[in-house]
């Protein structure tokens, strides 16, 4: 049975940060520690391959606990101590060189994740780290002042343990929620967890028109009459869905709204009505005998263009000069709040992140557990998820880097 000193449960981003900076503050304090990394896949890093389109949108400029959702107030010291500039030095000091975008988004300089894998995988070695692939743990137990950690037959034993397990979204990368599971027999608790960052379904028959169409938008949520969020940036029609950015941001407050919530999309929010109705009474003059449904076309998509027409008017045939005052006057209101059904979200494989997980009020000082002395807990098994942008990836590195440096401290001290 293999003894170290410290085993992290996970090998995503979260995980493998922390046994890299467990590392590093080991070495600072002029100690070398025997560290593992317990991975149920055949490689570690597979769901990092896949953040950002396949580019690793490392961290955001504007990373702050505003942008994050759950125990954002209490996660807040755990950013501070961690914020952008700090993730970009220590990605350039493990042989990273990042590159900013727009909106602040930070990538590696190659654009590539795999570049991201392959340097942390490289400083891995380097620390002599040991990776233990296809090592699904299934029980954790404490004996002797020892975690034990058990899969199959198998067995690790460590005298600190940090669960980096990771939520449920994206479960064909291996992140199933099978951590939740491991830490309850341990006296942790979950709160309700839902699928965030994803898309949210609405009517097909409303979007099958508009399918594979994108526009920059402002996205807004109702409910019961009341904005429960605003977002802006591009939205995608898809298969029963709408998508993009924007949708994304609004997704994880859908779960939250229950029935009867509606998107409302404001396709032209740089203009206001009368200039709108301006721009299609010219519009229609022009056109003549030619549909109504193009009277948008030197603004929106055609098909978009057509589709407000036919929610404005029911008549996208008719002809365009025939149209009304009245009529100008509901599509012009139309583009700026084009309103579709949200009927939930798609499900947790189509989902980036996970909203809910343990609370933070069941940790303190270095996410240290406050109910297992010596386990620590980092990334999105956490109550803590972020916008879209490279927010989670940076909530992923922050909490890492706090658990790792706890966790070697605290052997440190002995």
């Amino acid at each position: 049975m293999d003894c170290f000193d410290i085993a992290v449960l996970g090998g995503g981003a979260a995980g493998l940060f922390a046994a890299l900076s467990a590392a590093h503050g080991a070495a600072e304090a002029g100690r070398r520690l025997k560290i593992a990394v317990l991975e149920k896949n055949p490689r570690v890093g597979k769901k990092l391959l896949a953040t950002g389109n396949g580019r690793c949108n490392l961290t955001n400029r504007h990373a702050a606990a505003a942008r994050y959702h759950g125990d954002a107030a209490p996660a807040a010291p755990v950013l501070e101590r961690f914020p952008p500039e700090k993730a970009v030095e220590a990605f350039r000091s493990l042989g990273l060189i990042c590159r900013e975008l727009e909106g602040g988004r930070v990538y590696p300089y190659s654009l590539q994740a795999s570049s991201v894998l392959n340097i942390l995988r490289r400083n891995l070695e380097s620390c002599g780290i040991e990776t233990f692939c296809g090592f699904p743990v299934e029980k954790i137990e404490k004996a002797g002042g020892l975690f034990v950690l058990r899969s199959g037959g198998k067995a690790v034993r460590a005298r600190r343990a940090i669960a980096a397990t990771g939520g449920k979204a994206c479960p064909q990368s291996g992140s199933d929620g099978d951590g939740f599971a491991l830490l309850r027999p341990l006296g942790h608790t979950c709160t309700p967890l839902r699928p965030a960052l994803v898309q949210i379904r609405t009517e097909p028959r409303r979007v099958r028109p508009l399918k594979g169409v994108r526009m920059a938008a402002q996205a807004r949520l109702l409910s019961g009459g009341k904005v429960l969020k605003t977002t802006r940036g591009e939205v995608q029609f898809a298969e029963g869905a709408l998508s993009g950015i924007c949708i994304f941001d609004l997704s994880r407050a859908v779960g939250e709204a229950g029935g009867g919530a509606e998107i409302s999309l404001n396709l032209a929010p740089e203009y206001g009505e009368e200039e709108l109705a301006r721009f299609l009474r010219t519009g229609a003059k022009a056109l003549g005998d030619a549909p109504a449904a193009r009277i948008a076309e030197g603004l929106l998509p055609k098909a978009l263009g057509a589709e407000a027409v036919r929610a404005a008017t029911g008549s996208p045939a008719a002809p365009a000069a025939a149209l009304g005052e009245s009529d100008i006057r509901r599509i012009a209101r139309r583009i700026r709040d084009f309103r579709f059904p949200a009927l939930g979200t798609l499900p947790w494989r189509n989902a980036q992140v996970t909203a809910g997980g343990i609370p933070l009020r069941e940790t303190k000082e270095g996410l240290q557990s406050a109910l297992c002395p010596g386990l620590f807990l980092c990334g999105e098994i956490l109550n803590v998820d972020g916008d879209c942008g490279g927010y989670n990836l940076h909530w992923a590195w922050a909490s890492g880097y706090a658990a790792g440096r706890a966790a070697a401290r605290s052997l440190c001290a002995e």
